[in-house]
């Protein structure tokens, strides 16, 4: 009696171990997943890299920015759950006031002017290793990606079927 209550003892030990091994995994992964300038530093130069990194930061405070400028009306059509991506982008956009369109076409041209400058910097050899990495990522999304329509699909037809009982 004494060597099953170890054996499951020793089980359970397991299973949580695991488990927990598993659920870092996880978060690795994800992390890996929003850091989407893992393996650049093997293909950018510290300058290239600070660059791409000014740029990232620019958008955030943007984007930041461009949020506090929105009406209450402006985040009710953002939340709005009933309307489409595509219906909401347009309602949001017939609602902005002319300050609101000069911030983004700011932002776009600020950015704009960054991305120039970052592929100036560029060497033949940079963009090629660039471009495979893109491909590659490319490659590894599509299968997801593909995924993530068929369930969408499913889920609308779903939908549709049990609004019509």
């Amino acid at each position: 009696m004494n060597m099953k209550y170890l054996q499951r003892l020793f089980l359970i030990i397991t299973f949580l171990i695991c488990g927990m091994i598993n659920a870092q995994d996880a978060d690795d992964t994800q992390q890996a997943q929003r850091n989407g300038n893992k393996g650049m530093e093997k293909i950018l130069t510290p300058d290239q890299l600070a660059l791409l990194q000014e740029q990232n930061d620019l958008v955030k405070s943007q984007r930041e920015a461009f949020k506090n400028s929105l009406s209450d009306d402006q985040l009710a059509i953002l939340d709005n759950q009933d309307l489409n991506r595509k219906e909401r982008r347009e309602a949001l956009r017939a609602s902005f006031t002319q300050d609101q369109i000069d911030l983004l076409d700011t932002h776009k041209t600020s950015v704009q002017a960054l991305k120039s400058s970052f592929r100036e910097s560029l060497t033949p050899e940079q963009k090629q290793k660039l471009k495979k990495r893109r491909q590659r990522l490319k490659d590894k999304k599509g299968p997801l990606n593909q995924k993530k329509r068929q369930i969408k699909k499913r889920m609308k037809k779903k939908k549709m079927k049990n609004t019509k009982n």
